[in-house]
């Protein structure tokens, strides 16, 4: 099983600012699972975004918003999927 850079990430950021949800998750296999899942359903929503936020341009002009607008939809599913609170006595620590 193949982690996509999203469920990388995610991981990283899980074992780096939250080791207690991070060991919730249980074994290292479900976590392993869990971030692949993850990875996957983010890569898929960044998609669906960006696709409905290039809508509100013209289609000639699509190609030429795609990359900020992919960038935009990034941000977004990583605030909302991601990038969870830290929790307490993490917040010092750099990834």
């Amino acid at each position: 099983m193949q982690m996509n850079r999203h469920g990388k990430l995610a991981r990283e950021y899980w074992e780096t600012y939250r080791p207690q949800a991070l060991a919730e998750l249980g074994s290292p296999q479900e976590q392993t699972e869990y971030f692949y899942v993850l990875g996957m359903r983010v890569a898929e929503e960044i998609g669906q975004t960006a696709d409905t936020m290039l809508l509100k341009y013209p289609a000639d002009q699509r190609a030429q918003y795609r990359p900020a607008v992919r960038a935009q939809a990034q941000e977004l599913a990583y605030a909302e999927r991601i990038y969870l609170p830290k929790e307490p006595g993490t917040e010092s620590r750099e990834m």
